[in-house]
């Protein structure tokens, strides 16, 4: 989905930030995909969510290509500027889209230091964008692209990477000292991934997600 900015309009979010979509008093974040330096389109995917009325809704709008309120910016976890140390960026299914604004954020910039880009999904059929990183990969010989499917039996074509995220992040790096992560996804799978780059070296303090605002381990 691409929201076009009503002329006369601004907008300022940060590369990571989200937005809400205001559906019937109700809010609906998304991640934002494109880059802040990008003022006048909003970029978000959006995947179906089978039994979900705001989906239905959010599906008529896209239909009908009608105006939508949004409130903006919102998160916590963003970068301004490029890191100075490696940074490796983790998205689970549609977290990619969130990741993608810090990358169109941060190439353009050419950042001095390693950028890892880990993308897990459940099948192959479900990396949309893998034509868009590798030719990120392509352009900028600090950035790496490393897709990981999960489910291996739902496509017996795909000859990459298996597994975890953790463990293939694990896999490639011997210890995480002076490695920021920016992770994406369910908390379950913030928090594993935080458990196990705490006992590969890295710092509690480098390691970045929403899901430490909206979903603290201490919440009951």
């Amino acid at each position: 989905m691409i929201l076009e900015i009503p002329a006369g309009e601004t907008i300022s979010f940060k590369a990571g930030q989200y937005l809400d979509i205001l559906l019937s008093g109700k809010h609906c974040p998304f991640s934002i995909a494109s880059s802040p330096d990008i003022t006048d389109t909003i970029e978000l995917h959006i995947k179906p969510t089978p039994g979900s009325a705001d989906s239905v809704e959010i599906e008529k709008i896209l239909d009908l290509a009608v105006s939508v309120d949004i409130e903006l910016p919102k998160g916590d976890c963003f970068l301004e500027t490029p890191i100075d140390k490696n940074l490796i960026l983790i998205g689970a299914s549609t977290g990619i889209t969130q990741m993608k604004s810090m990358i169109e954020f941060l190439l353009p910039r050419n950042p001095e230091h390693s950028i890892w880009l880990y993308w897990g999904v459940l099948s192959a059929a479900d990396l949309y964008l893998t034509e868009l990183c590798l030719s990120w990969e392509q352009q900028f010989k600090h950035f790496k692209f490393i897709p990981v499917v999960s489910e291996p039996d739902q496509s017996p074509e795909w000859t990459g990477r298996t597994g975890l995220l953790p463990d293939a992040v694990v896999q490639d790096f011997n210890r995480l000292e002076d490695t920021v992560v920016y992770v994406s996804g369910s908390p379950g799978m913030v928090y594993a991934t935080f458990d196990r780059f705490i006992q590969h070296g890295m710092s509690a303090h480098d390691m970045y997600s929403d899901v430490f605002s909206y979903a603290p381990r201490n919440k009951k």
